[in-house]
This record gives C-alpha cells, structure tokens and sequence, in this order.
C-alpha cells in the first residue's frame, strides 16, 4: 500500500482556532498520516496511504463547518481574504462610542449633558430606544461573532467568539426585557440597560480580529513578494537562434542567454561569457561573485555586467528561489500563532457558567422563589460572566503595546507576534544589511616601496572613476574624504567579474582582482602586503608594476556593539548566521561583540540554525534584511525586518522596525515583554472577577445574609473590571526606550 500526497483548497478560515479544527477533522479520517493546514495560504497538506480519496477529505472538511476542493498545482493561493471589513470595524467603533456616552452618563461624578428626549432623569424610553438604535448597526457589524459562537457551542467547542456571543447576547436580551419594561411604565428598568457593555465589547473585539486578519494576509504577500523574483520568460538560444519563451518552456539542457542587468532565469552552469553576478538575494554577499565558464549559477540572481550563455540544470520548482519560496511555505505551516490564556480555558468557561445559571435556577425554583427572582439570578449570572474584562484584556493591551510600539519606529503584526516576542531568549542576526550598513569601506592601504597610499589611492580613483559599481563607490569616497585630485582615465576597459583597464596620464593602470593582474601578466613581487583579514583586495598597478593593495570591507553600524550589550544585560543569547565567509563574519562579529558566528550558511542552512535551536527548547527571534533571510524568518518564533530591508524579509517577518538604529531589536523585545506581563495581569484580575461575582450573581450569599448580587449591580461590577483592564493597559503608553 502505497503513500500519496494530496493538497486542497480550503476556503473559509478566519483563524487559527479554524486551521487546527480542519487539521483535526482531516486526521480523523481513516487512512490519513498527517495533515497540515497553511492558514496564510489556505493549503492543507495530506499525506495518507493509496486508499484514501479526495472526496472523503473534502467531505471531513465540509463536516468542520469549511469548503474544500483539490489544489490546482502546488503554487501557493495568494489571494487575501477579509472575512472583516475596514467599514465594518469604523461602524463598530463610532456606534458603540455613542451608546456607552448615553449608557454611561449617569454612572460618572460628573453628569455628561444629554438632550432632555433621550435623557434617564426626564425620558427614560428615549434613554433606552436610544441605545437600542445604536446598538443595531454594532451587532450587525459583529454579527459573525455570534453565528460562529453559536456553530461552536453547538459543536461543543467554545472560543472566544462563544463567549463574546454568550455574554452580549445575555446582555442584549436583558436590556430588550428592561426596554419593554420601560416602555410598560416602569421607568425604574432604565437602570438594567446594558447595551454599552454589549455594543463596546463587540466593537473592541472586532478591532482585535481585524488586526489578526491583516497579520494573517501579510504571510501571503511574503510569498507573493519571493514569487515575483521568478522571472516569467527567458531567452534561450536554439540552433544559434534567440528565441524569448515562457519560463514554463525551458527544458534541463536548455542554453539560456543571460543580459546585462538581467535576472537569471534558471539554475544552471556557465558555457561562456564572463560577468559579475549578485547573488545577496540568496547568499548575503554584500559583493557581486565573479563568474566564468563551469561556475554555477542561481535562477532568480541578477548578472550586473557581462553576457552569459547558460545551460540549464535545474528549471521550475528545481531552482534555487523556488527552494527559498517551499521554505517560507513550510515554515509558516509550522508556526501556528500563540493561543491566548482566554482561548485555551474557554472550553471549560463557558459550560461551566451555562451549567451554573441552569443550577441555579432549578434550586431557587425548588426553593419555591418566584419566577422574578429566578429571571435576576439566572440573567444576573450571565451578565456578571460576560466577558468584557476578559474579551479586552489582551486587545487593549496590544493596542496600546502597538500604538507605543509604532510611536518608537516599531511595527507589531498582531497580538500573537508580541506574545512570541515577549518569550524570546536566543536572538540570531544576519550580517550584511543588519549588523552591517551593506555598504563598502576602505578598511586600509598598504603601498608597496616607491609608493605611498596617496599614489595607491589616486591610481584607484581615476581608473574607478565613473563607475557606479560598490567597489568604485567606496574608493572614490575615500579620495573625496581626503581631498585628493587624480587624474580622470582617458580610456576605460571593464573586464567583467574582474575589475577595470584604465589609461591616466598616457600610462596603463589596472585595478581589480588577482586574476586581473594574472590575466595582463603583471607578477606580484615577493613581498606583496596581503589584505586585511576578512576583507576584499583590490591590486593596484601601474603598467606593470603593481603599486599596492586596497582593503575594502562592509561597513558595521555604529550601534551594533550597543544592542548585543542591552541584550546581554537582560539575559539574551545573540549569534551571527550569515551567507558571508568566516574571515568577513569573524572580523565583523568581534567589532560586535559576538562570540558564536555561523558563517557561509546558505537560506536552507539559516532556516536549520533556527530549527534545531528550536528543538533545544530555545525561543527564537531572527533578525535580517534579505530575500536569503525569509526562510529563517519565517521559521523563527518571530521574525524581525531591520529598516530599509527588502518587502520580501519584511512580509515574512512579525516586527518591522522603521527605525535604521539596530537598538531598536532590543526595544521590540523589551516592549513585547512589558505588553505581556500586562495581558497576563489583565487576564488575572479579569478571571478573579469572574470567580468572585458568579457565586455571588447566583445567590450563595442570599440565604445567610439576603444578599442579592442584581443585573444592575452585576453591570456596574463588569464595568467597574473593564475599566480597570484599560487603565492597567495605559501604562504601556509610558514605556522609554532603553536602547
């Protein structure tokens, strides 16, 4: 009996909760393996044995509430979805802000003024119509909460959303009963209105969903980011012919012809040519790699200068970006967001409440009360569980926690990447673009006798002049800095992948690799000073004598050195995982203050690091700025984009800092820790009201001392809990940098 994979299509997913209950339902299916559901890209991954079919797999999914139908290919679906609307969100929030002003303005010290038609005091059924309108349009924005809170109590699978249903829809029903009862003449109801509890809960929770659904979209646009690196067409030259044809067209074989300035079609082997290409996206080098006839060469690299003839090995879903792309993919599989303290006892609450209330209205039945009193025990006990401390405690914690966040330059993705964050304590860096500027300097220039490192320098800077290559750039900013006049070249040769052949002043001058010099026959005298260690040599020759050597290296940020310290003092393991070699890696990371360098590690190898250290238990947060990053960045338990990084690290990342000040990983740790220390104080506090009040709600105090916990009461103590939680979140707005 054989094994088979089979991908579907699922549709209908808003959160988590929905992936893993499609994961559930599909293992229970007879025969099935595994099965992993991708909530960013909507793919469930089956692997069963030969006898399972589709339809038994689509038929588990409709079984779990979700539409299913089999993947056309195995490229991931991108197109976002948005079960919540900004328009649905802005009705919320501007609708529910009016019904607690007039359910509010008699509960404060000071009175707020309220037209005399819809004031308590002078009209109390304008008082209560009033909050009834306006509560409309909040239900009906979040109406989604209570369809699916419903279909989950009835599958007996609370969340969120069922207690978001069960408690303001409790409420809403008990404030129709008191409206009636207004409307009956009994003005005193008025004061049993709860609809600014129901219409600011649901209001604050959609807010919190919204926020999640744009995090969950922003997973899709990673991959849509690495797919746009895939070129589309390339040119391939048959029986000496070029002809431009659809990437899906090439064949293993194929000689594929390579411009300059162009992108790599395919993975192959060089044939002829010669050309500097730029391979940062998937190696991290900050230089262009040289390339000659048999070097290899990766689909999706840009070669910057020179033609090249390439020969296909390695087309589709073989070349190199298609890897980093099936990466990224199977990372996020992987990464499900954090499940919230509500969320897990939910389970447990909600029948727990439902039971009490029922109780409690078959004893005080039995205890002959009247069907009055056991209307306020039974709405008492479920208005004092609506969870409105509980349903804000983590939203207003990560609205604040992000709001501060974005005033610092620090952009949270959601609820469930500041929780992640917070838990951090292994934080790995990239080198080039993150520690590093990305951007060469001259690190020293060592003259040969007879020369000194002015002559050097001014020979570099002529035959350099004009050109806009990384190399160029840095030496003629060094001559700029030291105010140095040259000679400009009269004539100009680039040798691709090798460096420039300039005339100054009618003498011929090279400057570029060894194997320029090698390739003009000047030899290299005994004594030649060798390069920095871990930086790149340019040679400098004038006809054919060389002249000297040019150190140039990346360029370390000024505050690199100061992070790795914060971090240090607050207990924080750092590393350096980087494409670049070790010499390069070593000199940067001891300017760091790093001890543990991973050097040459290719993007499958990064996504490893963070993989295994994973498995030993560690938390891990992956800061970079690359296309070659995203894997890790995806796979870590969060992922940090430093500003000015590509939109494909960016969108596989759960921080994005807006700040180029590499102390600002630090302050998104820090940040992220005092915004869960906060959520968990929140959820306490929220719980031990919810603890204290049902008992009372339910009357156990009642036949000793004739107390009686009423719905009214029962909405100021909710109240009283909720405004506690927004007040202890307000603290977060106080947070100071520490970098």
């Amino acid at each position: 009996m054989g094994i088979q994979q089979i991908s579907l299509k699922i549709s209908g997913m808003s959160c988590a909760s929905c992936s893993v209950s499609c994961e559930k339902a599909l293992a229970h299916v007879k025969g099935v393996t595994t099965a992993s559901v991708n909530l960013a890209t909507g793919i469930a991954t089956i692997q069963s044995d030969s006898t399972v079919g589709a339809d038994a797999l689509i038929a588990a999914v409709e079984r779990a509430g979700f539409s299913a139908k089999i993947a056309e290919n195995d490229i991931p679906t991108l197109v976002e979805e948005h079960r919540f609307k900004a328009a649905q969100l802005v009705v919320a929030l501007v609708f529910g802000a009016l019904v607690m002003y007039i359910g509010m303005s008699h509960m404060l010290p000071f009175p707020l003024p309220l037209p005399n038609f819809i004031a308590m005091e002078s009209n109390p059924l304008g008082f209560a119509l009033s909050q009834l309108i306006l509560t409309i349009p909040v239900v009906a924005a979040g109406f989604s909460f209570f369809t699916n809170g419903v279909k989950n109590l009835i599958k007996l699978h609370p969340n969120m959303d069922s207690l978001v249903a069960l408690g303001t829809g409790s409420a809403i029903v008990y404030s129709l009963f008191s409206t009636w009862q207004v409307w009956q003449g009994y003005t005193h109801s008025a004061h049993n209105l709860y609809y600014e509890s129901a219409a600011v809960v649901l209001a604050l929770v959609l807010l919190g969903k919204f926020l999640e659904e744009k995090s969950k979209n922003s997973a899709k646009l990673a991959i849509n980011s690495l797919v746009s690196m895939i070129p589309t067409e390339a040119i391939l030259i048959r029986d000496g012919v070029e002809q431009t044809v659809s990437i899906a067209d090439v064949q293993l074989g194929d000689i594929v012809l390579v411009r300059p300035g162009g992108r790599i079609a395919v993975d192959g082997i060089v044939k002829s040519g010669q050309a500097a290409v730029d391979e940062s996206m998937l190696t991290g080098e900050s230089l262009p790699v040289a390339k000659a006839p048999g070097d290899k060469v990766s689909g999706g690299t840009i070669c910057k200068d020179g033609l090249l003839t390439v020969e296909a090995t390695g087309v589709g879903a073989d070349t190199a970006i298609s890897q980093v792309i099936k990466l990224v993919t199977q990372a996020q599989e992987r990464k499900a967001p954090a499940a919230r303290l509500a969320d897990k006892i939910s389970g447990i609450f909600v029948p727990a409440v439902l039971c009490i209330a029922i109780f409690s209205v078959i004893v005080w039945a039995a205890a002959g009360k009247e069907l009055s009193f056991i209307l306020n025990i039974f709405v008492s006990v479920l208005v004092v569980a609506c969870p409105c401390a509980l349903g804000l405690a983590t939203p207003i914690a990560v609205i604040v926690g992000s709001g501060r966040g974005a005033n610092l330059g620090i952009l949270y993705r959601g609820g469930d990447v500041i929780e992640a964050a917070a838990k951090v304590d292994t934080v790995l860096f990239d080198k080039t673009g993150t520690i590093t500027l990305g951007v060469l300097s001259v690190a020293g220039i060592s003259a040969l006798e007879g020369f000194t490192e002015a002559d050097v320098l001014r020979a570099a800077a002529g035959a350099e002049h004009g050109s806009a290559h990384p190399i160029a750039v840095a030496i003629l900013k060094r001559a700029g800095e030291e105010g140095l006049e040259y000679h400009k070249s009269e004539e100009i040769k680039t040798v691709p992948g090798r460096g420039m052949e300039a005339v100054l002043d009618r003498r011929r001058v090279l400057a570029g690799t060894r194997e320029l010099l090698e390739l003009y026959g000047v030899a290299l005298p005994a004594g030649t000073p060798s390069p920095l260690e871990g930086c790149t040599a340019i040679y400098v020759a004038e006809e054919d004598q060389l002249m000297g050597v040019i150190s140039l290296a990346d360029t370390i940020r000024p505050d690199s050195a100061k992070v790795m310290g914060l971090l240090a003092q607050k207990g924080y393991a750092t590393a350096m995982v980087t494409g670049d070699n070790r010499s390069a890696a070593d000199r940067i990371a001891k300017q760091a203050g790093i001890t543990r360098v991973m050097a040459q590690v290719v993007p499958a190898g990064k996504q490893e690091v963070v993989t295994r250290l994973k498995d030993e238990g560690r938390k891990v947060a992956m800061v970079g700025d690359g296309i070659n990053d995203a894997p890790a960045l995806a796979a870590a338990d969060v992922g940090i984009s430093v500003f000015g990084g590509t939109d494909v690290a960016a969108e596989s990342s759960g921080i994005l800092l807006m700040r180029d000040e590499l102390t600002s990983v630090a302050d998104s740790l820090f940040l992220a820790k005092a915004t869960l220390r906060v959520i968990r104080q929140n959820l306490f506090w929220a719980f031990l009201y919810n603890s204290l009040g049902i008992p009372l709600a339910a009357g156990v105090l009642y036949p000793a001392f004739h107390i009686l916990l009423s719905p009214a009461f029962a909405g100021a103590a909710m109240a009283l809990s909720s405004v506690s939680v927004v007040l202890n979140s307000l603290k977060l707005s106080r947070f100071k940098r520490l970098g």
